[in-house]
């Protein structure tokens, strides 16, 4: 189950008395704890009365459970929030078992006035007599990162309540930008929202938002070393282009993540290229690619150092690396060098 299986709930009004909330989406996980609390306290003397936030469990327990008993004062129900990573993990020692069997045998006896919630970390072990008791008497929701299309609107909407207007194209941009969906980011939604405000406070003066505003102010450190990396290869400086993604290995860049935006660039390269064997100019070429003029010539310009069949051949190895990478067939930053000195031989 996920964040939206918890917002049907608060709108069905069919709250469970137990959920264990866990996941790699602390944003999410942050607004779930939100929508349950706002559902039942409504005011500062409801939270007083009839909310309780706990930093732990196993110094807690008798209070957590005296806490779940006490009835709510004058509301229709109490809210019961413990943060606990470790009393759900693999590790041993994190609740006493006397402890662990005290609360097994107690979440069949929750109140009807009472939800209680526990806020664990990315992980949980599903093996835990906890966890599955938990899943008996309540439900377990994860927190996972937004997929494509759900991020896609969450931008949006994020612009449109700061009175921004975007187009879909560029929304994508800032996707690519900023790297969230690719595997192994450590990016949240919280990173998000913080790019998107400084990308409202740059645009203060105007409604709209365009490609120009993305450029200057997304932060894009990855983006612009993979354009380094690209130009390196294509003049085939091979020792200026492992130094580039030593680089970013050495700065905490993903292997994952490195190699998706070396496919992404050459897939680019490939286009630009065959719109420039056409006849089209950077001016032509920049709005079909979602880019301003000035990038888009720098495109050109790197596009220029292949030929199509080198541009075809290097995209095609790329994507055969990464399927090896996926099958566990060859290391990522042996991948990533592999091509990179096949790439420079020609």
């Amino acid at each position: 189950m996920s964040y939206k299986s918890l917002l049907k709930d608060i709108k069905d009004n069919n709250i469970a008395k137990v959920y264990l909330f866990y996941g790699s989406e602390k944003y999410l996980i942050d607004k779930g704890v939100e929508a349950v609390k706002n559902r039942f306290i409504n005011n500062a003397n409801d939270e007083s009365f009839n909310f309780s936030l706990f930093n732990g469990l196993s110094d807690n327990m008798d209070i957590v459970l005296n806490s779940c008993e006490t009835l709510p004062f004058m509301g229709e129900k109490r809210i019961v929030m413990v943060k606990t990573k470790e009393a759900f993990s693999g590790n041993k020692g994190s609740l006493s078992n006397e402890d662990e069997e005290k609360l097994i045998k107690y979440l069949s006896k929750i109140p009807e006035t009472t939800c209680l919630v526990f806020i664990a970390g990315e992980k949980i072990d599903k093996r835990k007599k906890l966890v599955k008791e938990i899943a008996s008497n309540g439900k377990i929701l994860e927190f996972v990162k937004l997929k494509k299309d759900d991020l896609s609107k969450w931008i949006h909407k994020n612009l449109k309540d700061n009175d921004k207007k975007i187009k879909a194209a560029y929304i994508q941009r800032i996707i690519d930008s900023l790297g969230y969906l690719e595997k192994d980011s450590s990016k949240t939604l919280y990173d998000i929202g913080n790019e998107l405000k400084k990308l409202c406070n740059y645009t203060a003066d105007k409604t709209v938002i365009g490609i120009d505003d993305i450029e200057k102010i997304m932060s894009k450190p990855l983006e612009n070393n993979i354009f380094i990396l690209v130009d390196a290869v294509g003049n085939k400086n091979g020792n200026r282009a492992l130094d580039v993604l030593n680089q970013m290995l050495v700065g905490g860049e993903p292997e994952g993540r490195i190699l998706h935006m070396i496919v992404r660039q050459f897939r680019i390269l490939n286009r630009v290229k065959l719109m420039v064997n056409r006849g089209y100019t950077a001016s032509v070429i920049a709005p079909k690619i979602s880019l301003p003029q000035y990038v888009a010539k720098k495109y050109v310009k790197q596009a220029n150092a292949f030929t199509e069949k080198e541009l075809l051949d290097i995209l095609n190895k790329a994507l055969e690396a990464d399927w090896k990478i996926k099958t566990g067939k060859m290391s990522p930053k042996l991948a990533i060098e592999m091509l990179i000195t096949i790439f420079c031989k020609g």
